[in-house]
């Protein structure tokens, strides 16, 4: 888990095992955006639900399929669920970088963050954001 911006924190994966961390680390809102069936054996969106509420977690299941475009209303509602939050999110996917697309997406146009910015803000983090400059590009206010 990096800390992206604000209160925004992106990663890879997540296992049952992990819960406990999490909300040792003061996550209130975890935000999976990887696609159930993506890897055999994956831990299921279902799962983490049931151990997010377990732990006293809010869940979200927000799927972006990696090279698949974007489903309706993803950026807007992951933009909603972290605007909302006052407690720490945990957006994850398979590494942390479709998480930090979404975020970038949701914040570029909105004027909160620029471009080389949010590049900066997921470099920082461990994110190669550069690699999708021109997607965040054609976003722009």
């Amino acid at each position: 888990m990096k800390h992206l911006h604000d209160n925004i924190y992106v990663g890879g994966q997540i296992s049952a095992d992990d819960f406990k961390d999490i909300k040792a680390a003061g996550i209130s809102v975890i935000i999976n955006n990887r696609p159930d069936n993506e890897e055999p054996a994956q831990f299921s969106s279902s799962d983490a639900a049931q151990l997010a509420h377990k732990h006293g977690i809010d869940y979200h299941y927000l799927p972006m399929a990696n090279g698949q475009p974007l489903p309706d209303n993803l950026v807007e509602d992951f933009k909603t669920l972290i605007e909302n939050t006052d407690g720490r999110v945990l957006a994850h996917c398979r590494s942390g970088m479709r998480s930090s697309i979404i975020w970038a997406l949701g914040q570029i146009p909105a004027g909160t963050i620029s471009v080389d910015e949010a590049i900066e803000k997921a470099r920082a983090a461990g994110i190669p954001l550069a690699n999708a400059r021109a997607v965040l590009e054609s976003v722009k206010t």
